[in-house]
């Protein structure tokens, strides 16, 4: 394995080699080198729950791949058709919540196929696009997300299917959410909640609460954001779905988190930790880790911050969740500000910030180009900050509608 990453650096160098100067890519690599192998260098003792969870052993992608196609292949031959699609989609859902995003998408993109073939226009294919829009949506790929949402809703349109729209309107807030159109995020999650009837789709129902939950702690109306949570918790607990409860302890983290009560975020964080490892649910640890690893620099704790980021990059990377990337970089930049690292520091913010811009997001954007700007003035670089804190402060200002 060292040898196989050495390869690696080896050929990155001489690659690098082609574009730019030889002495300016030797100093680059020089200092990457360093800057790769910095550490605390304080003792880190580690408390057993947070021991469990930064110890948490990733699964082998090898191992669901072998159960589920057994289980396809042997589930054709005795299901009708409907069944065996529908089958192939909570599959391709389970294998979502699993951080298995590639298998995921090639289970929905063959019911694609077999749908053409048949030439089937029905709820299943309209639910199994909306399955591939969460798949690009996780990966940050926002215009294959509104493709597959524009069919699946064209579909259910045709059927005049309500239940149907109301996922669309939800999943079309989702998007805008993510990257910072709050106002369109809000609209299209009222709209789900008109199309909705709750005792016939009470997931459906959840879901959306959940969303308008963020939306509010964003805003800062974190009553409202709390009323949202505990309703939408209620209904996933009546349908027993732990995945998607696990993630709301998350988002009540982050609301406690805004508000700055830090030890309330912890429990929740922890909360959704606990049963998102009972469960194998890697995009749920991603972000309840980088919760916390957020708190542990607030609280000047380098160490269990590093620790839990880390293993954070360590999923985020296996699922290719470029939006907790650009996260993780920016708590990155943050730890190593208070390791007074500032070299590191500003490249980290500089990657997230450039990363945010890329997906569009630009609330995080935001976020991270005032975390560079109040590394830059505490080091007396007062005309480079201006430029990073007029950035959040325009995005924050319009966000408050000044």
């Amino acid at each position: 394995m060292i040898n196989n990453k050495m390869h690696i650096v080896n050929d990155l160098k001489s690659l690098v080699i082609n574009y730019i100067p030889k002495d300016v890519a030797e100093e680059f690599f020089k200092s990457l080198e360093e800057d790769v192998t910095l550490n605390t260098d304080k003792e880190c003792v580690i408390p057993d729950l947070d021991k469990s969870q930064v110890e948490y052993k990733i699964p082998k992608g090898i191992k669901y791949r072998l159960l589920i196609d057994k289980t396809i292949t042997h589930c054709e031959k005795l299901l009708e058709d409907e069944q065996f699609f529908k089958l192939v989609l909570d599959l391709s859902q389970l294998m979502l919540f699993a951080g298995e995003n590639a298998f995921s998408l090639e289970l929905a993109e063959n019911l694609l196929v077999k749908f053409n073939q048949l030439n089937k226009r029905d709820a299943i294919a309209a639910e199994t696009n909306l399955m591939i829009s969460k798949i690009y949506w996780a990966q940050a790929y926002w215009d294959e997300c509104m493709q597959y949402i524009s069919e699946a809703s064209n579909i259910f349109q045709s059927f005049e299917s309500k239940a149907g729209i109301a996922k669309c309107e939800n999943m079309l807030g989702t998007l805008y959410g993510e990257k910072g159109e709050f106002d369109k995020a809000q609209k299209h999650f009222v709209n789900a909640l008109i199309y909705l009837k709750e005792e016939d789709d009470i997931l459906s129902h959840a879901m959306v609460l959940t969303n308008l939950g963020i939306i509010s702690t964003v805003q800062g109306d974190f009553e409202k954001a709390i009323w949202n949570y505990k309703n939408s918790i209620e209904r996933y607990v009546s349908i027993n779905d732990n995945r998607r409860l696990s993630r709301t302890y998350h988002n009540i983290g982050m609301l406690y988190t805004r508000m700055e009560k830090y030890d309330a975020a912890l429990d929740e964080f922890n909360k959704c930790i606990t049963i998102s490892l009972e469960n194998d649910y890697l995009s749920n640890c991603a972000v309840a880790y980088i919760g916390k690893a957020f708190i542990y620099t607030k609280l000047k704790n380098s160490s269990l911050a590093e620790a839990y980021i880390n293993k954070a990059m360590e999923i985020a990377y296996k699922i290719n969740d470029t939006l907790s990337i650009a996260d993780i970089y920016k708590i990155k930049g943050m730890i190593n500000t208070d390791l007074e690292n500032f070299s590191l520091s500003e490249e980290f913010f500089e990657d997230s910030i450039r990363l945010n811009r890329d997906i569009e997001n630009k609330l995080n954007e935001a976020e991270s180009s005032a975390e560079m700007s109040k590394m830059l003035r505490n080091n007396n670089r007062k005309e480079e900050a201006e430029k990073y804190s007029s950035a959040a402060d325009d995005f924050f200002n319009d966000l408050k509608g000044e």
